[in-house]
């Protein structure tokens, strides 16, 4: 797809539910039984998501937690396939986070930090179903708050957890 056309891919994708085939682990449904507060994303795809994980568990929803843009450049004049402009915003995240840039996506995410700061003052566990990109960002934001990320690999696979302690 051409530059143009990955937003509309985006909307769609936003606006997508789940597969139905699609659950997941029991380990990750042990954590969500055990969290005192479990939000997730305005998206519909997260909060079916979080419904998934966490069965008539009621939701603290944030379009804070809302996934990032990709943002395809002007310059770009071929068509990729949604991986390739996935990639390429990967290495832009990872430019932007190592030289400490300021962007909308990086003020709304120091904002997410706070809002997540003070479900944990109340909480012991607080979970979040959110998507990759902008739990990068918030991960990156709470980090430099002093949060310590568990030593586990840090997917972004659908499903995948990271573990964060304030």
């Amino acid at each position: 797809m051409g530059r143009h056309d990955v937003p509309r891919f985006e909307d769609a994708y936003d606006s997508a539910g789940i597969r139905d085939d699609s659950s997941p682990s029991e380990h990750l449904r042990s954590i969500a039984a055990t969290a005192d507060v479990v939000c997730a994303s305005d998206l519909r795809r997260a909060i079916e998501s979080a419904n998934r994980v966490a069965p008539g568990r009621a939701l603290v929803i944030s379009s804070l937690l809302r996934e990032i843009r990709l943002e395809p450049p002007r310059w770009m004049p071929f068509r990729l396939p949604i991986a390739a402009w996935d990639a390429y915003s990967h290495a832009q995240w990872s430019y932007r986070l190592l030289a400490k840039r300021d962007h909308a996506f990086v003020r709304r995410a120091d904002a997410a930090a706070d809002w997540l700061e003070q479900h944990a003052r109340d909480a012991a566990t607080v979970l979040v179903v959110t998507h990759a990109g902008v739990r990068r960002l918030i991960a990156d934001r709470l980090s430099a708050r002093g949060w310590l990320r568990a030593p586990e690999k840090r997917s972004y696979a659908n499903w995948s957890t990271w573990e964060l302690h304030g």
